[in-house]
């Protein structure tokens, strides 16, 4: 379902960040894990593409006023479910050590070295997953079309940072440091 959030209160489950009162937001409901009764996963609406593509498609079908945005939102969670394993990408970093290896390549992923974490949907939670480099993208996405993604999850990111993420995307194996 598609709402206005009548408060501040609630946060995004796919970027962590508060949705504002007012703003239009995504709600995803599921059996409470918990106890009895439904319980309602809440995501800015493009969060919601990026890491919920087919319920958010699904209720994009039924609302009847035209939502901002809806072909964007439309096309994302479309690449998300043309590319099985799209909707783990959780932004991108820097590796702060080298200490983690690649879930696509099984190398290390080199201490400075661009990364891109993952994230596995479970039981109406999300759970960190590891890390692949950033040129491993095409490998294990089966597209490198992902820089809008990464970017919307890791706001914090230069225009310096981006331009070098960006080209370790384009990377191959041959060419990974490390």
């Amino acid at each position: 379902m598609f709402e206005a959030a009548p408060s501040g209160r609630a946060k995004c489950r796919g970027c962590g960040r508060r949705i504002d009162k007012g703003v239009v937001r995504f709600g995803e409901r599921l059996p409470n894990p918990y106890g009895e009764g439904e319980m309602t996963l809440w995501f800015h609406p493009l969060c919601g593409a990026y890491m919920r593509p087919e319920p958010l498609l699904d209720a994009i079908a039924t609302v009847a006023e035209p939502l901002d945005h809806a072909d964007r939102l439309e096309a994302e969670a479309t690449s998300g479910l043309a590319h099985r394993r799209l909707p783990r990408a959780r932004g991108a970093q820097r590796a702060p050590t080298a200490r983690a290896r690649c879930r696509s390549c099984r190398e290390p992923i080199a201490n400075g070295a661009w990364r891109i974490p993952l994230t596995f949907y479970e039981e109406g939670m999300f759970h960190d997953s590891g890390f692949i480099h950033a040129g491993c993208a095409l490998d294990y996405f089966g597209t490198s079309d992902i820089l809008d993604r990464l970017r919307h999850f890791s706001p914090e990111l230069s225009e310096t940072d981006v331009e070098d993420l960006e080209a370790a995307l384009r990377r191959t194996d041959a060419d990974r440091p490390g």
